[in-house]
């Protein structure tokens, strides 16, 4: 028989794997004008500043990583809509303790190219929708939210409507967590590969999407539905119906025995007969409850 591997262990194996560099993990802020500011007190990190631009807040970090038990909270006010924070440094963010909102009722966007781990007590209270991404940028009506580099701030108004992923294997999303979001409200993970052996339940519309590299996937506001963006030249090329999403459900996989991280932080099953390949698969071992699920 398979042998069976619990979220800890396969989220164990893949912290054991990960370079000391990314597990050793602060929440700083990047030294790039956005004027984040970050403050530590007892296990608290009390994130702050940021560039405001209409309903929008803007954050950049050079780091975002919780270890058990350190909470992250995110300040807002009645005016924010929207709060989107972008990590720099190459590192996946290694999220074991809390992410929080408060001070209003914002939508948290967090982009890190590099990746994400939810470790298996990890948790979140954000009053609005909560969504994670590996793109590198995050697309406006008048630009990009780039993940690296510079940004014109001040073009950045209305809704996010776009997820662009430049590089040829995007990042990869693994989760343990029990992570919820109230009723009515949206939880959405969108990266090149993503890994649930954890429980995801929203009181709205959960939305999990693989993204193939060099695509656009464009956000359809009514329920936050995602539909990927084509040019001729992709079309041409050939895009498989199964790309977004390959959802993994053959009765004849084995379970796996843990996970194994390359050098492009790609996630691959070890012990089974699955790998997730670098254009995108979903793969689950935990539950999904949501009003609806995409």
């Amino acid at each position: 028989m398979p042998r069976k591997s619990t979220p800890t262990l396969l989220l164990s194996s893949l912290l054991t794997l990960l370079p000391a560099s990314a597990l050793a993990q602060t929440i700083t802020p990047a030294p790039d004008g956005t004027g984040t500011i970050v403050n530590y007190n007892g296990n608290t990190y009390t994130i702050t500043g940021g560039t405001q631009v209409d309903a929008n807040l803007f954050h950049s970090f050079s780091e975002l990583g919780l270890s058990f038990s350190e909470i992250a909270n995110f300040l807002s006010n009645p005016s924010i809509q929207n709060i989107l924070g972008r990590v720099t440094s190459g590192n996946p963010s290694i999220i074991q303790g809390l992410i929080t909102v408060t001070g209003g009722n914002s939508n948290l966007f967090l982009m890190n190219p590099a990746g994400f781990v939810f470790g298996q007590f990890s948790s979140i209270n954000v009053p609005g929708d909560f969504t994670v991404t590996t793109a590198d940028a995050i697309g406006f009506d008048g630009g990009f939210f780039n993940a690296i580099g510079d940004n014109n701030y001040s073009t950045l108004v209305g809704s996010p409507n776009s997820f662009a992923f430049a590089s040829p294997a995007p990042g990869s999303i693994a989760n343990a967590a029990n992570l919820t979001v109230g009723e009515g409200q949206n939880l959405t993970f969108v990266g090149g590969n993503i890994l649930n052996t954890g429980t995801l339940t929203a009181g709205g519309n959960i939305t999990l999407a693989t993204v193939p590299g060099g695509k656009t996937v464009r956000i359809n506001q009514e329920g936050m539905i995602l539909g990927l963006e084509v040019t001729p030249d992709s079309i041409q090329n050939g895009i498989s119906a199964l790309t977004l999403p390959r959802l993994l459900t053959s009765p004849q996989i084995n379970d796996a025995t843990g996970i194994r991280v390359d050098g492009e932080g790609n996630l691959w099953l070890t012990g089974s007969t699955v790998t997730l390949n670098s254009d995108g698969d979903l793969t689950f071992a935990g539950a999904i409850r949501g009003n609806t699920v995409n």
